[in-house]
């Protein structure tokens, strides 16, 4: 068991103080990746008013989005703050089981920033936990209800003491369980939080009591260990610091998680919280929001972990990805013109579902009708890249077979460009699913087995692919034998494009080929798949003989990609970067 119980605000409390709008799916893929940490509770977005707080507006797309997340991780919480019983409707529409309700200690803050005197607000208070119990909601999110402006009001000065441990009570009074108290400003010392506390304890017991210390003044960490001294057990944090003070331009506001859990397990205190992770998370981040990170201990390390696991040069600036749809089972991600689609079900060996399917399905279809994407990126997260279906809850034999049948399908016609990045084995579909795809990458690691012999089944859907990547002599001998065919192997047979030592050399080989593929025309690489595809269905036919025609024609043809290059050519121009030229002009006929 874990000494402190550490409250991540980040996703809430963290981004609403961003400027700059953050997309729902970077919002949920942060969420998705503070619960692999191990950290116990999460607040995950707002109900409050778009008109107060634009940047939460898509509270019930981020809540909706992460209801799985919620139900294969029933030990964190994953409370929504709620202004008053409308948002606590809303918030049970939508799934929420836990909420959080704002205070303040002081008139001014309180008329300032929830528009009603504090009395006010502790009867919204009352009014929410009552309803709250009769929807078997927790209040207080896990359960955090927050009394800000502990120390002092930007309007009003230094608060009355007594005003905070009332207010605590009437909270505690009115149904929350746990009060979390805020250094608003980030004004207090460890003398200011002796003071208060030592009064506070003297009625509140400790465990009702948590500390939401803002580093404004670079004192939230000694607050922290302070509070910890006198008992307190749980503390509200940010990943990378996100949410700066509104008080104190350009200054620090959210206590940083990362800071916070390395500084407690120095001292010996347990946190249960995965630190490394934090700092990769924290990284991540900020590099979404485009922000220095605000974390100095994740900062510290994340430059050891770079220096230890040095990356090869990269030919451009590090790719800032998107995110456009996230759930447990994949992630869905643009950079530009290319798509990244990764398998996230890491801890079932991404062992495909019959939704997973679909999802892919779904995507590979849309993609491929985007005029804008280029080429589709196919990746997986953890171990392996994928470990063939997922056996547990199958459909019927029919309904399986046009499933598999229909991805397959949908990604072997996608007129885009799929690079398939391997990561780890592949088993039966797997492997299926990363030779469909036009170019390969894998690491050494990586391993494809067609294990389906072994199950008293054959490779039935998977063969018209693999046979005819492989060949029928060494496919028949892989799939009589079952056995692991390492991916050196493979690129001896000039299979796979390329194998690479680990992970990071992986990203360095795709950014490389991503690179190198800017001066290929998107319409032209179409047209080379279907020249492929049509010599493999009908070599020597007449459907061949057809789409060879139509291709030369449609190549030659007036405001082709081909005429545009023939322009530039006689410019002196030999190459051409297709990306921007695609931003430039959409009126190519290919």
């Amino acid at each position: 068991m874990a000494d402190v119980k550490i409250v991540e605000v980040g996703p809430r409390d963290g981004l609403q103080n961003i400027s700059q709008i953050v997309p729902t799916g970077t919002k949920i893929e942060l969420i998705r990746k503070l619960a692999r940490t191990e950290l116990p509770v999460i607040e995950a977005t707002s109900f409050v008013s778009p008109k107060w707080i634009p940047q939460l507006a898509d509270g019930a797309g981020v809540l909706q989005s992460i209801q799985s997340v919620m139900t294969s991780r029933p030990k964190i919480q994953f409370p929504v703050l709620v202004p008053n019983v409308i948002g606590l409707e809303k918030a049970n529409q939508n799934g929420a089981r836990e909420v959080a309700v704002f205070v303040s200690a002081t008139e001014g803050f309180s008329k300032k920033n929830i528009n009603c005197s504090v009395a006010e607000s502790l009867v919204r208070v009352r009014h929410v936990t009552k309803r709250a119990q009769e929807l078997g909601i927790k209040v207080r999110g896990y359960e955090i209800r927050y009394v800000s402006c502990i120390f002092e009001d930007p309007y009003e000065g230094v608060t009355d003491s007594d005003q905070v441990v009332n207010v605590t009570q009437a909270l505690l009074d009115a149904g929350c369980y746990e009060v979390s108290l805020g250094d608003t400003l980030g004004v207090g010392t460890p003398a200011d939080v002796e003071k208060l506390f030592t009064k506070l304890l003297r009625t509140i017991p400790a465990a009702a009591v948590a500390g939401h210390f803002h580093d404004t003044y670079g004192q939230a960490l000694a607050n922290v260990v302070k509070a910890y001294e006198l008992g307190i057990r749980t503390f509200d944090s940010s990943i990378a610091g996100l949410g700066g003070c509104p008080f104190a331009k350009g200054a620090k506001g959210n206590l940083s998680t990362e800071d916070l859990v390395y500084t407690l397990e120095k001292l010996g205190v347990s946190t249960g919280v995965n630190l490394n992770e934090l700092v990769k998370i924290g990284t991540w981040i900020s590099q979404q929001l485009g922000i220095p990170n605000g974390s100095r201990a994740g900062s510290a390390i994340a430059a050891k972990l770079f220096d230890s696991k040095p990356e090869p040069k990269s030919l451009s600036p590090p790719r800032i990805w998107q995110v456009l749809e996230c759930t447990e089972d994949y992630r869905a991600r643009r950079n530009g013109v290319n798509v990244e689609i990764c398998l996230t079900r890491g801890e079932n060996g991404n062992a495909l579902t019959t939704a997973m399917i679909k999802a892919l399905i779904r995507l590979f279809q849309s993609y491929s009708l985007d005029q804008s994407v280029f080429r589709i990126i196919l990746c997986a997260e953890g171990k392996y890249f994928c470990t063939g279906m997922d056996l547990k809850g199958v459909s019927t034999a029919e309904e399986q077979f046009q499933n598999l049948r229909d991805l397959f399908d949908a990604i072997d016609e996608c007129p885009k460009t799929t690079i398939a990045m391997i990561n780890g084995p592949c088993f039966g579909g797997g492997v299926g699913l990363a030779i469909v795809c036009d170019i390969r990458l894998a690491t050494s690691q990586a391993t494809f087995t067609l294990s389906e012999v072994r199950l008293g089944l054959c490779p039935a859907t998977i063969s018209k692919y693999v046979i005819r990547e492989w060949g029928i002599s060494y496919t028949r001998a892989a799939m009589l034998t079952a056995r692991p065919i390492k991916a050196s192997e493979l690129a001896d047979l000039k299979i796979l494009q390329e194998v690479v030592e680990d992970q990071a050399k992986l990203q360095a080989t795709l950014e490389k080929l991503l690179q190198s593929l800017k001066l290929t025309a998107p319409g032209a690489s179409k047209l080379s798949k279907d020249l492929v595809r049509v010599a493999y269905t009908d070599a020597g036919g007449s459907e061949q003989a057809r789409v060879i025609k139509a291709s030369f024609d449609k190549m030659m043809s007036a405001g082709s990609e081909h005429g545009y290059a023939r322009s530039e050519f006689k410019k002196g121009i030999k190459e051409i970067d297709w990306e921007v030229r695609s931003q430039q002009s959409r009126s190519f006929k290919l």
